[in-house]
């Protein structure tokens, strides 16, 4: 087993974990963060338009939170390997 393969792997899942921390980030600043209602016929749309934001946000912060563990786990494993190879090497 390679580990260069596991190691770009690894790599590939940690660029999208930051990618979705990116997402998240860039999906809470282009919301309204004050809402002033007034009572006609725009507000509805704009609670519609946020309860659909703030629903995207709580599915994109599940993804990044499956995806860092995720990475986690995997450099995890490799630091393992890759130490069970070193020390197979070193003939302990």
């Amino acid at each position: 087993m390679n580990l260069t393969y596991n190691l770009i792997l690894c790599f590939i899942l940690l660029c999208a974990t930051v990618g979705m921390f990116l997402y998240r980030r860039w999906l809470e600043n282009h919301g309204d963060h004050y809402i002033h209602l007034h009572n006609d016929s725009h507000d509805a749309t704009v609670v519609t338009t946020q309860a659909a934001m703030c629903k995207k946000c709580e599915t994109v912060d599940k993804i990044k939170n499956a995806l860092l563990a995720a990475t986690i786990l995997y450099a995890v494993i490799i630091a393992g390997y890759a130490s069970y190879i070193a020390w197979n090497k070193a003939g302990m």
